[in-house]
Order: C-alpha cells, then structure tokens, then sequence
C-alpha cells in the first residue's frame, strides 16, 4: 500500500494504529503485530525513493535503500537493554519496512530542549547514569563489529524507565562491508569526528568522539560545536571547547579532564574503548555518591522509580513467592519450540517470561498468550509439566548456588559499601540505600538474594553476583 495520502491501515501483516513522524525520507507509525499482539514502531521508506534507487539519480537516494536494509542489518544482530531492537524487516506492496521495539518516551534531544528553553542544566547523577548506559551499549555493538557512526541526542531515547537506549543504526558500519568509501562524509555535523569531516577510515572511537559531543551538552545544555555547516567543520577539526566547568560552576573537575580526553582530535589521544571510558564514568558516579547524603542522591536520581523491587509474589497461603532460577539448558530448548510459531523473537519472549514465573504452570500461561493455536498450548503444557519448580526463594537459591553459602556472619560495612557500587551500576545511585536495607538482619546469602530481586530483569543476575566477588577497589 502506497504511503501517500490517508494512512494505511495495514502494511504487510502489522496493523497500523497512529502516525508517530514523518521525515524527508519516510514515516514512522505506531502498529502492532497480531500474531503475538505486540506493538511496533514501524519504520517506513518513501516508496518513490525505493523504486528511484539505482536508477542514476540522486546519490543520496541511491543509497537510501542500502541504508535502510542495514539498520535492520546493524541493530538485528545486537541485543542490548540499551539498544532499540530490531524485530522484522520486509516489503508489501512496494513498501520496505523495519519493525522495531516501541519505546514509549521521548528523545534525549526532547529533553535537552526542555532545559535549554528553562535555562537549566540535567541533573548531574541523572546525566552520569544515562551516560554510563549509553557507553555499555556502545561497548556492546563494538565488541560484535558494529560502528554507529551518528550518535547524537536526536537516536537517543529515553524511556519512562530511566533508561538510555541507542536507536536509529542506518548509517552503521558493519564489519562485513560499508556503505561509503573512504573519502566520503556521512553523520550528523555537529556530532561528527575529525576522521569523518576528513572522509578517513574510522573505527570504534569516532562514536567515543561523537559520544563526548553528546556529554558535553547533556552537562551544559549547550552543543560544543554549533553554527553553519562551514563553521561547524572549521570548529570539529581545529577548536577546543571550553570545559564544562567554566558554563556550569558545580560540574566537578573530573568531568573537564572526560570530556577534554574524549573530544581530542586524535582518535589515539581519546578512551581506547567505551568499555575503559564506562569505567571511569562508574567510578565518578561511586565519588559523587559517597560525598552526597543518600537521601540527598534519591532527590537527584529520578531512576528511583527503577531500583526499586516490584512487589511480592503471594500464594493462596500468604507466603511469599519469587521467580525461578530456570536453568539455561531449559529456556533454550523452550525457546526453540515458542520460535517455530512466533520466529526469532521467540528469546526475548522466553527470557522475560521466565524472569517473572513462580513455577511451570504460571510460564506455560504467560508464553501461551502469544500462541494462537490450542494444540501448540497443549504441548507447552506438556514441556513444562516435568519442571515443575520446587517450593523455595529462587533468589536465594541463585545466591547460594553462586557461592553464597558461607558461614551466617554479620555483614561488615566494606561488604554492604562494595555492593552498593555495583549494584548502583545498574540502578544508579539510590543502590546504597537498597544495600543498606538489603543487610538489615541478613546472612550473606539473604543479602545478596535481596540484591538480586532489586535488580531490573534485563539484567543478568548470575553475572551480578559473580562482580560481588570481585570488591571495587
């Protein structure tokens, strides 16, 4: 169905509900799938544009559809909390089309105009732990060979959450081949590298550039390189901006020296990774806290909302009940099954599923209401029925099976402060309160079992546990 004129209802089997934007180079709707009733945003390109590709036109054009294909390309092959997924790609009725995770939020570049016109700056521990996300995604997607190359607040979404996820990986290189030659210039001027204004060979660190861009205007409101195209190249490649201190008094020292390192003009002179640049990030966040009262931090960390554990499980005796540790071999071999009848959303679905369920009958149920066939119901039953749970904290048995069944000590105060620091890697800086409250009258097991349940259930818990091993020095 042509995308000129009314709305479509339907393209291809998702049914379109609202228009969510609309740009030079097509539209973006609000639609759902009916096969497992989820919704999408579902990203469209101009039809026009899609049958003018290769036809000797306009460059731009010509490449718009290989872009297209390579977002879905680019963001298919990352799974990330912090990455928008990519679900489906495909075309009907001359209509090419991505479906990705719907993220009810608004850009950080929403966000950022909201301060700009009030004159104020984000909240700095707010900053530091979108910042920090943002940073393990970019670590992620580079670990597996994939470049953005267009970080900047516009592909940047923040949910209701508090959570950072990186959108938008059209321009993306993979290391499987690139959609430009060296020589050509493609991103988002203002947020462009060096090596990009100079069409070189770019690697993992222009993100990190780019990224210090984004930093430096999350902690100023002000964009460190603005003004015509022209001025914009002339400042990317030869200014130094100013530190951040000097527009904003409060912003502590070490942010200057961060932001200094990541905006150098040579990719050898900035973080060597988004993995080595996190940790410094994280270990400013544990400064900052530890100089804050916690009840100070929770006013400055509107993430609260995300550390806090849902509500209790209770049977029909009252008793307290908690998700079960599924083992791995499990969900896979349930995974596998789901996938033949919703494909390969089929992990995502599983893995969510299994980070709620009390016992086999509540995961069979939560799984069945993304099949519409009875028959495939019925033989999930029958999977599930043998695993039936024992009675019993899975949290707890987590904790013990990953070593915690030492001796019932009394926690020291190194223990509860080391904790906290990872835990507030995840939850931000209200952690040290939830460690604080997590060791009232606990055994080291119980601690780190009611560590484990204020964690958010994109997190892996066994790997969690694994950091308590390892104290922050």
């Amino acid at each position: 169905m042509p995308l000129t004129g009314a709305m479509p209802r339907q393209i291809g089997r998702y049914q379109v509900e609202r228009l969510l934007g609309r740009g030079a180079m097509g539209t973006v709707y609000l639609a759902t799938d009916p096969h497992i009733q989820r919704r999408v945003a579902l990203k469209t390109i101009r039809t026009e544009l899609l049958h003018d590709a290769g036809d000797g036109g306009d460059p731009a054009h010509t490449e718009l559809p290989a872009r297209f294909i390579n977002e879905a390309r680019a963001a298919g092959r990352l799974v990330h909390p912090h990455i928008v997924s990519v679900f489906d790609y495909g075309e009907a009725d001359g209509v090419a089309f991505i479906a990705l995770e719907y993220v009810h939020g608004e850009t950080l570049a929403a966000r950022l105009a909201q301060h700009a016109v009030n004159g104020t700056a984000m909240p700095l521990m707010r900053v530091l732990v979108w910042f920090a996300q943002l940073l393990d995604a970019l670590a992620y997607a580079h670990e597996v060979g994939v470049i953005h190359r267009d970080i900047k607040p516009a592909n940047l979404l923040i949910t209701p959450r508090g959570e950072c996820k990186i959108t938008d990986f059209g321009i993306a290189q993979l290391d499987t081949g690139r959609l430009t030659q060296v020589g050509m210039m493609i991103g988002t001027p203002s947020y462009m590298s060096p090596e990009q204004y100079a069409g070189m060979e770019i690697d993992p660190r222009s993100d990190l550039f780019s990224a210090g861009v984004v930093l430096y205007e999350m902690l100023t409101s002000i964009c460190p390189f603005a003004g015509s195209p022209a001025a914009v190249m002339q400042r990317v490649l030869n200014d130094t901006p100013q530190a951040p201190s000097s527009r904003i008094a409060s912003l502590p020292a070490e942010l200057d020296t961060m932001v200094q390192k990541a905006l150098a003009k040579q990719p050898s002179e900035r973080y060597r990774s988004a993995q080595s640049w996190r940790a410094d990030v994280l270990a400013l966040i544990d400064t900052l806290t530890q100089r804050l009262d916690p009840e100070q931090t929770i006013l400055l960390a509107p993430l609260a909302r995300q550390a806090l554990p849902p509500p209790p499980l209770v049977d029909d005796a009252g008793a307290c009940m908690v998700p079960v540790d599924w083992s791995p071999e499990f969900l896979t071999q349930i995974e596998q099954r789901l996938a033949n009848h919703v494909g390969p959303v089929a992990s995502r679905l599983v893995r969510r599923a299994a980070a709620h369920a009390t016992d086999s009958r509540m995961l069979a149920a939560e799984l069945a209401r993304h099949l519409t066939d009875a028959r495939a119901r019925r033989e999930f039953d029958a999977l599930l029925a043998p695993h039936a749970a024992p009675a019993g904290n899975g949290a707890m048995q987590l904790a013990r099976e990953s070593g915690a069944t030492r001796a019932a000590t009394t926690l020291d105060p190194v223990q509860i402060e080391s904790a906290a620091r990872r835990l507030a890697t995840h939850i931000g800086p209200i952690a040290r309160i939830v460690a604080q409250r997590a060791a009232l009258g606990a055994d080291i097991a119980m601690f780190r079992a009611r560590l484990v349940d204020a964690l958010p259930a994109s997190v892996d818990k066994h790997a969690f546990l694994d950091t308590l091993d390892n104290p922050v020095s």
